[in-house]
């Protein structure tokens, strides 16, 4: 039996008129923006003027970041010793951006002889080894900077230590309680909380880096292209990495990444974080996913149109096999998991034979918003190895739960929200009933239920073209940022108009009074089939202006329907 989607509850942010009034006073914005900015936690009118309005000077100093003197003294002095320079990257986009990016900056900064190189995600797995390091200095390189890795590549470090390859890391995940050896360890999280340089991700790292060795920010782009894969909260640094970077992205139109828009479907002009997000990023990170991600490298880093062009139609058929394999991956786990799954579980482990290792992280996600709980998902290779990709509900430590069966584990390395981890494949059961108990002993018994967090009840009426051009000061958004979510009570769904669309989304027209747009769910067939609707229903939506063919100037997207309670 089909075990239907957890319902949401919504939270209704209570309004501060008084305070969005002042607000809005100090910093010239209009009381809706005033509100919505509260609700981020931006209460000062300077505050909110920095916010709205980025701009570099607005960028910090690198050398805020500990060791950041050290690793331009060495990389100096290998540009003055005409040493070799390997840039060690990752294979997702964040790693990909970041190894462009310092790649460019080296030889901006005048090394001479600069490559890159990153593991193959299948055959490798993620981060920096000792059978690389030693062949970066059998083939002659002299210094060795890690992007987006390193952290905990203690024996590749030893072995690089050994082999008198100087190694400088530059990395921002999680820490353990001692530094591999290096001669630099570049890490926002080593700062104190609240240093305004600590949620940098890997291509934000690697633009302080550059930005300290050649005096000013480059490839803002990129940097952009990175901060916003990687999910980063964008406030403060990354926000304005990200404004900045998007204007740079759109104005310069750098070649493979207007190739890539073009095969998203869209012109670089038009770019927003969601379009990075949604149509960039699944693309850039497709080549690693299924084969070898230094062809969405080559794109980042080509000036050649035509190779751009062909790189680009790679990576969309790339993108395509990726969602067919995600999609039969996905119901084969849903499948199963209706077989036995209950309330009464706190968490999800699934492996089976066979499912591609590359693609089950995103299967991770979507059974992460179907079922709402810690979800493991693991692939069991021909020789007996499980390989899985975690993710977290929001307030669930996903690394604490898995230090818990460390024991069980031939290695795992994330952060709270997301993880990933090898075991032998005959350990899975120990490991479901273990990984249950530390799951069991952060969550409770009582009901798991997502909660929607409404910004502001608005009637269709207000839904204007005023309003959204308004809203667009708010932009780009993105993590700590999220899109506005309004709520409205009492719409009415045109039963004529609905549709169900490829990949389950259902488009629909919905009415209030005498204003109707049209609107999209995502992958809500199942729910809005099964699921018995009266007729009429409050709605929690975030407004567009239709970039697609829809029947009105301004659509919706639908974040869930309920029974009307107005």
């Amino acid at each position: 039996m089909t075990r239907e989607r957890t319902r949401p509850r919504w939270h209704i942010a209570p309004g501060d008129r008084a305070a969005a009034r002042e607000l809005a006073g100090q910093a010239g914005i209009s009381p809706i923006i005033a509100q919505l900015m509260l609700l981020r936690g931006i209460k000062s009118g300077e505050t909110a003027k920095r916010f709205l309005n980025p701009v570099l000077a607005h960028l910090e100093d690198p050398f805020l970041l500990t060791d950041m003197a050290k690793a331009v003294e060495r990389i100096t002095l290998a540009r003055d010793n005409g040493e070799a320079v390997l840039v060690f990257g990752d294979y997702d986009v964040d790693g990909i951006a970041a190894t462009a990016l310092l790649s460019r900056a080296l030889h901006r900064f005048g090394v001479k002889r600069v490559e890159f190189a990153m593991p193959d995600r299948l055959r490798e797995g993620y981060g920096l080894m000792s059978e690389q390091v030693e062949n970066a200095k059998a083939s002659g390189f002299g210094l060795l900077i890690t992007v987006d890795n390193g952290i905990s590549s203690f024996a590749a470090a030893e072995r690089a230590a050994e082999l008198g390859l100087d190694l400088i890391i530059t990395d921002h995940h999680n820490l353990e309680s001692t530094f591999p050896p290096a001669v630099a360890v570049i890490n926002p999280k080593r700062e104190t909380p609240g240093h305004p340089l600590g949620t940098l991700c890997g291509a934000g790292v690697a633009l302080k880096l550059s930005t300290a060795l050649n005096g000013t920010p480059n490839d803002l782009d990129i940097a952009a292209l990175g901060t916003v894969a990687d999910m980063v909260p964008l406030l403060g640094e990354n926000r304005a990495i990200v404004a900045l970077g998007l204007k740079h992205m759109a104005k310069h139109r750098r070649v493979g990444l207007a190739k890539l828009a073009a095969a998203s479907s869209f012109d670089l002009g038009d770019v927003t974080s969601e379009k990075i997000g949604f149509q960039l990023s699944p693309r850039l990170n497709a080549a690693g996913r299924l084969d070898d991600a230094r062809v969405a490298l080559d794109l980042l880093m080509t000036e050649c149109p035509d190779r751009a062009r062909e790189i680009a139609s790679v990576l969309d058929a790339a993108n395509s096999e990726r969602r067919a394999i995600e999609k039969k991956i996905y119901e084969e786990a849903v499948e199963e998991l209706d077989a036995f799954f209950g309330d009464q579980h706190r968490s999800i482990v699934v492996a089976r034979e066979g499912w591609h290792a590359g693609v089950i992280g995103i299967v991770a996600s979507r059974l992460l918003a179907r079922y709402h709980r810690p979800v493991i998902i693991l692939s069991i290779d021909g020789e007996g190895t499980a390989r899985g990709s975690a993710r977290a509900t929001a307030g669930f430590d996903m690394m604490a739960a898995l230090t818990e069966c460390r024991d069980l584990l031939l290695k795992f390395g994330g952060h709270r929200a997301a993880a990933g981890m090898t075991l032998p494949a005959k350990d899975l059961g120990v490991f479901r009933e273990r990984f249950e108990r530390a799951a069991l002993a952060q969550l409770g018994t009582g009901p798991l239920v997502p909660e929607l967090a409404v910004d502001a009840i608005t009637a269709f009426s207000e839904v204007d073209q005023v309003l959204l051009k308004t809203l667009e000061q708010l932009e780009p958004y993105g993590q700590g940022n999220p899109s506005p979510l309004f709520a409205t009570m009492g719409a009415e769904i045109d039963q004529s108009s609905v549709r169900i669309l490829k990949d389950q989304h259902v488009k629909m027209i919905l009415r209030q009074g005498g204003t109707a747009f049209s609107a999209i769910w995502y992958r809500m067939a199942e729910r809005f089939l099964t699921e018995s609707l009266p007729a009429q229903v409050d709605v929690a939506f975030t407004p567009q202006f239709s970039t697609y063919s829809t029947d009105t100037p301004i659509s919706l997207l639908i974040r869930d329907i309920r029974p009307s309670e107005a």
